[in-house]
């Protein structure tokens, strides 16, 4: 499937439903695990996760968490209010420390020369490439010199994953989800290296982008799924016209 293909159907979506159990996933946003993504705590484990700490699309706030018992200082922005709310209700309550706001991820205003590590978990992968390249700029704008962006997304193995080896789970889906509703294929971007790379191609220098999973929560499932996943690293050049190293 193309990537326009992919991206296409989340273009109008209100994400803050997905917080309210108002949305055709159910009462559970599938990417809200109920803890960290575990592609994150083997990073962090690495040490690969220093300094000032942005979680872009941080939703209710596990990586954030996460991170904070770990003693980093983060900063968690989502568009949804909602699901800041629920976020900051989890930081109160386990008396952890971060900071969480509502943020336009593809302008980050009010953010300039401020983080080290970025953490990107199922955002980046929606974007279109005009969006994925306004999303580099805006995090080139809100990071230091030689700070990393660690971006997770769903892979373009995903959906023929699915197809082919939890087929009783993608049958059940599309007999669940409502007709006017997100169908199968628009739940999965289809997020490639090229995808990534030419996003990032002004001002960041590619890294790696390996090949990870992604855990979710299918909608109407009990049972987590770890998908084929990406995982993109970029490390920001000192000026947008710097040429990337490979």
């Amino acid at each position: 499937m193309g990537e326009s293909d992919t991206r296409s159907g989340t273009d109008d979506f209100d994400f803050d439903t997905a917080y309210r159990d108002d949305s055709p996933f159910g009462a559970r946003a599938p990417w809200d695990i109920d803890g960290p993504q575990p592609a994150f705590v083997a990073l962090e484990q690495t040490a690969a996760i220093a300094g000032d700490v942005l979680d872009c699309g941080c939703g209710s706030g596990e990586n954030v968490l996460f991170l904070a018992t770990k003693g980093h200082t983060v900063t968690g922005v989502d568009l949804a209010p909602t699901a800041i709310s629920i976020a900051q209700k989890k930081a109160r309550e386990r008396g952890l420390t971060a900071t969480f706001t509502t943020a336009d991820a593809l302008e980050l205003t009010g953010y300039h020369d401020q983080f080290d590590t970025v953490i990107d978990s199922a955002l980046a992968h929606l974007f279109d490439p005009d969006q994925l390249t306004r999303y580099a700029a805006a995090l080139h704008r809100a990071c230091r010199v030689d700070a990393t962006v660690h971006i997770l997304g769903i892979s373009d193995r995903a959906f023929t994953f699915l197809r082919n080896e939890q087929s009783a789970v993608a049958e059940q889906l599309e007999n669940q989800l409502p007709s006017d509703a997100l169908k199968l294929e628009d739940m999965l971007p289809s997020l490639t290296a090229d995808h990534l790379r030419n996003g990032f191609a002004a001002g960041w220098a590619a890294e790696s982008i390996t090949e990870t999973t992604l855990r979710t929560f299918m909608p109407f499932q009990t049972d987590p799924l770890d998908l084929p996943a990406r995982l993109g690293r970029f490390r920001r050049l000192a000026s947008k016209t710097d040429p990337q190293t490979r």
